[in-house]
């Protein structure tokens, strides 16, 4: 528990060192333990700017995202950050007819 109190304090020092960034109502929220050794947690900020500067907000969620990182490395705990969708478009045709190996059930 000691380790959970320590990374919500870091985690809101971060963003109330970055308030030019961030709103200080940020919220850790911890969403599901699983089998006693497992915590899904969320972090929920709101950014200080217009949502016109997608460049801008993706990359200051890049650096919280690197600060969260390093936090979890300080403090040993393991941690996986869930993939983001990709959404591809205007994407050029499929040309090739190759698949792999085990989609011979969708080739017929």
């Amino acid at each position: 528990m000691e380790k959970i109190a320590s990374l919500k304090d870091k985690i809101k020092g971060y963003i109330k060192g970055n308030s030019n960034h961030w709103h200080q109502n940020s919220m850790v929220v911890v969403t599901d333990v699983e089998d006693m050794n497992k915590i899904k947690m969320s972090l929920w900020v709101t950014h200080r700017m217009n949502h016109q500067e997608m460049e801008e907000r993706w990359a200051r969620r890049n650096l919280l995202l690197g600060e969260m990182i390093k936090v979890f490395k300080e403090l040993d705990i393991e941690y996986r950050v869930l993939p983001l969708d990709v959404n591809i478009r205007n994407m050029p045709p499929l040309i090739s007819n190759r698949l792999p190996s085990n989609w011979t059930a969708c080739a017929n």
